[in-house]
């Protein structure tokens, strides 16, 4: 009886303590580099291979995945390196292949596109072990939500910024569009969030729906999340959009568009720290958009303040150069007059059914209704080239992965 008490104890702190390094480690560099340090990168890895109770496994693997992401899907390579070197990518496919809990394989699948994002050396070992998508395409479809969204979630973070791995999972089996539809049009937001996420990122590999379709539902979807009055909610938003300002070519003006870069810089001054570090990366990797930049600072020239509040929560991810050059001349030349009477641009709110694939979409709505959006302000024109992989972007930042 003693025995099996302290063990229960045991099982009870290596989960607390397990869950307290994940919270940690989410989007917090610091923190990340902290643990690893500390040594505290190995014995997490050791731990995939112990017989311990699903919940600690879980919070295990999610601490893995945590260390090894940061803000906007950015690769902490120093973990990364370390993960892999103990071992832990060849744990966490046997796990993925042989585990028996559903929630067990997606999780380990979804900590393993972590610690291979953008890391080249830790590809090819997954290549090693002879990893495939078919059985993560497979649980796409399960009837357990948290399963199906995690499955999705894993399969987004593969194919995050990489086409030979998009190439992987279109012969790994199809993934149809219509598996997401159940989500996107849940009453449950994070389920949105997380989907329309999904979707956007995986539309040139799914089936059943245009990929323009596809991505400007999504879009509009998380425009709209952003004006949650759950602070929850609005901070997964910001945080989807910070990972998309960096990735396709024409996405970010897209998103400006629609009104997000506006409300993001209404959340800068949101009372709920964490929505104003994710507005605030989101902002950042925005201004790598010329649209967005305009907006950006003709909002600073307004109200002067913003730019130090972007800079106080802007703790991760970057800022464009050009943005910062200009607004220095600003404050060279001098800020317009208080007296100057400013018009607020109005954006027009279009409804997207996502049930409905006959409905029109966001991106047929801005061609036929207006052709243009906001000219005079953003000189940004929507069309189809917008989503094009062969087109190219003149404003993304040198740092950022274009799919070609």
């Amino acid at each position: 009886k003693q025995w099996y008490q302290r063990r229960v104890r045991a099982e009870k702190i290596q989960f607390v303590a397990a869950k307290a390094l994940s919270t940690l480690s989410c989007g917090a560099p610091k923190h990340q580099a902290k643990i690893r340090e500390a040594g505290g990168v190995l014995p997490l890895v050791r731990m995939l291979k112990g017989s311990f109770s699903e919940r600690v496994l879980l919070a295990v693997i999610s601490t893995l995945a945590a260390l090894s992401i940061g803000l906007a899907h950015t690769p902490v390579k120093l973990n990364q390196s370390a993960i892999a070197a103990g071992g832990a990518i060849k744990s966490l496919v046997s796990l993925v292949s042989g585990n028996t809990n559903d929630l067990v394989k997606v999780q380990s699948a979804y900590a393993l596109a972590c610690i291979t994002l953008a890391h080249t050396d830790n590809q090819k070992l997954l290549l090693k072990e002879k990893f495939t998508f078919t059985l993560l395409i497979d649980l796409l479809y399960s009837s357990t939500r948290e399963v199906s969204l995690g499955a999705g979630r894993a399969l987004t973070t593969f194919a995050y910024n990489h086409i030979p791995t998009q190439k992987s999972i279109v012969k790994g089996g199809e993934i149809r569009y219509e598996q997401f539809i159940q989500f996107l049009n849940s009453d449950n937001q994070e389920e949105q969030g997380h989907a329309a996420f999904q979707v956007i990122i995986l539309a040139r590999v799914m089936t059943g729906e245009d990929h323009v379709v596809v991505m400007a539902q999504g879009i509009e979807i998380l425009y709209q999340l952003l004006q949650s009055s759950n602070d929850l909610i609005q901070e997964l938003a910001a945080n989807n959009i910070a990972s998309l300002a960096h990735t396709r070519a024409g996405i970010p003006a897209a998103l400006v568009s629609v009104g997000a870069m506006d409300t993001l810089i209404e959340l800068l001054e949101s009372p709920a720290e964490l929505v104003r570090s994710s507005a605030a990366t989101a902002v950042g990797y925005m201004t790598f958009n010329r649209g967005a930049m305009r907006i950006l600072l003709t909002a600073c020239r307004r109200k002067p303040e913003l730019f130090e509040i972007l800079q106080e929560n802007l703790t991760a991810g970057k800022i464009s150069d050009v943005f910062i050059r200009e607004w220095e001349y600003c404050l060279t030349v001098g800020l317009p007059s208080q007296s100057v009477h400013l018009v607020p641009v109005e954006h027009a709110v279009l409804e997207v059914d996502v049930g409905d694939s006959s409905q029109s979409t966001l991106m047929n709505h801005l061609k036929t209704t207006t052709g243009t959006i906001d000219t005079p302000t953003y000189g940004t024109t929507v069309t189809e080239d917008m989503f094009d992989a062969a087109s190219t972007h003149r404003y993304t930042s040198a740092s950022s992965v274009m799919l070609q």
